[in-house]
């Protein structure tokens, strides 16, 4: 039933989105922070949590109902489950990482009530769709805080928890780390392959996420990667997105969504101060219903019922534009830098410095554990003009695992251009590619090494 479900919710969305904008609703946090919320509502197991926003759909459901019957009274098409921080990483902090699966399950009841009872008390007969919110976590594994199966497992008992609950699509959102999308990407895959999946990544004033990737970049990454739509949301005001949102509409063949904060913050005793209107932001954000593939449209942090109405009546005078492009481009990429395969002056040229194979002097470094000496011979074929690093560690008597997963870890986060892989051993390249958080060619998978590791090694690099 779950697979028919969801495969029936992506028919829906696609058919809607054809002909009108559907809204996303606004800020949860700044709306908790309007509430009177006891002292005891903040205990768990004895254990005073306060600012543990997710533990509200255990002790008072019903804070979150009054926020999702705010937010539909005001025209949401999508609301969002107060479970962004629901991951044992995160819960951790609070000593309750074993309530993971329980508070995302609890949120997507009380989102699924709420809507519920406002399609009863109105007889309102817009659809409404339950997002099953999770955020980047507290710790970025392209960092190395955190392994790629910690963030794996994480996500799993989250999202589980969200679906039993009814969740209609899952929302990866304010994303920092491309790797860690990955992580929530292939857990959703694994517990349902049909499921929607939308994701937002936050880009900073700055112009990048906070690992330093540019929206082209992490568009060129996810956009193989089977989601429903690609986004972007909190960071900024909508004032300062539209540079970014702009260059996304333009390369992506995916639906496009934008929910973005209420101005930049301010700091009002102790708390975070929203000052943009609810006009002034409707009025800026009308300036995205000129782009070609937007299709969702809502609020973050500072965001009000009140700004999401505003918006949600402008959205009505428009009709969304269809999507430039019909299929992802050509590219591979790096964190920093994209790289078309199809070089307008071929070939495309992969640096083989970095193989210890085909260098005596980079196999002596990786033997000696020379870290800085691998890097350098890295930076230098970056210099030389390489479109492309290759990065091959096998070496008999040693363990190729550990040896390639220390050489990319070093080089994802220093090295500009994008890596190949080069591996035989399906066991290692997925090794590898828990840690590489950009789009990398894999080198090589061929029949010679026999139909199931040929197979294996296929279903990875999808």
């Amino acid at each position: 039933m779950k697979v028919n479900k969801f495969i029936k919710i992506k028919e829906r969305l696609k058919e809607l989105i054809e002909n009108q904008y559907l809204i996303i609703d606004g800020a949860t946090g700044t709306e908790l922070q309007k509430k009177e919320i006891k002292k005891e509502e903040w205990i768990i197991n004895g254990n005073d949590i306060q600012g543990c926003n997710e533990i509200l759909n255990i002790t008072a459901p019903h804070i979150m109902k009054e926020i999702h019957l705010d937010y539909l009274n005001a025209g949401a098409n999508i609301i969002k489950t107060n479970s962004f921080g629901a991951f044992p990483s995160v819960l951790g902090e609070y000593n309750i990482s074993d309530m993971a699966y329980e508070i995302a399950k609890k949120s997507s009841i009380i989102a699924k009530e709420s809507v519920e009872e406002y399609k009863k008390n109105t007889n309102a007969n817009r659809d409404i769709f339950v997002a099953g919110s999770l955020g980047p976590g507290i710790r970025l594994p392209s960092l190395g805080q955190i392994t790629f199966d910690e963030l794996y497992n994480g996500y799993v008992e989250a999202i589980r928890g969200l679906i039993d609950g009814g969740a209609d699509i899952i929302l990866l959102e304010t994303a920092q780390d491309i790797l860690q999308l990955k992580a929530g990407i292939l857990a959703c895959y694994d517990i349902d392959g049909d499921i929607p999946i939308m994701v937002s990544v936050t880009i900073e004033k700055e112009g990048t996420m906070l690992l330093g990737t540019d929206i082209e970049t992490a568009y060129t990454v996810l956009s193989n990667l089977n989601i429903f739509s690609i986004g972007m949301n909190c960071g900024t005001g909508p004032d300062m997105a539209m540079r970014h949102l702009k260059k996304l509409t333009e390369i992506s063949y995916l639906p496009v969504s934008i929910h973005s904060n209420a101005g930049l913050p301010q700091n009002r005793g102790g708390k975070a101060y929203y000052g943009m209107t609810p006009k002034e932001f409707a009025d800026i954000n009308s300036d995205f219903f000129n782009l070609d593939g937007l299709s969702f449209i809502g609020g973050c942090c500072g965001t009000t019922p009140e700004h999401i109405k505003a918006l949600s009546e402008k959205a009505k005078n428009f009709k969304p534009k269809k999507p430039k492009l019909n299929k992802p481009r050509p590219y591979i990429a790096s964190l920093f830098n994209i790289v078309n395969i199809k070089q307008e002056i071929p070939p495309l040229m992969i640096g083989e410095r970095s193989n210890v194979s085909g260098s005596k002097v980079f196999r002596e470094f990786m033997i000696a554990g020379d870290m800085d000496g691998m890097l350098d011979i890295g930076i230098k074929q970056v210099k030389a003009g390489s479109h492309a690093i290759d990065v091959n560690a096998a070496w008999a008597g040693r363990d190729e695992i550990e040896d390639i997963k220390k050489i990319i870890s070093s080089y994802v986060k220093q090295i500009s251009i994008p890596l190949v892989i080069d591996a035989i051993k399906p066991n290692v390249i997925e090794e590898a590619l828990k840690i590489y958080g950009g789009k990398p060619i894999i080198n090589s998978a061929n029949m010679e090494q026999g139909e199931e590791k040929f197979d294996a090694i296929c279903k990875l690099a999808k």
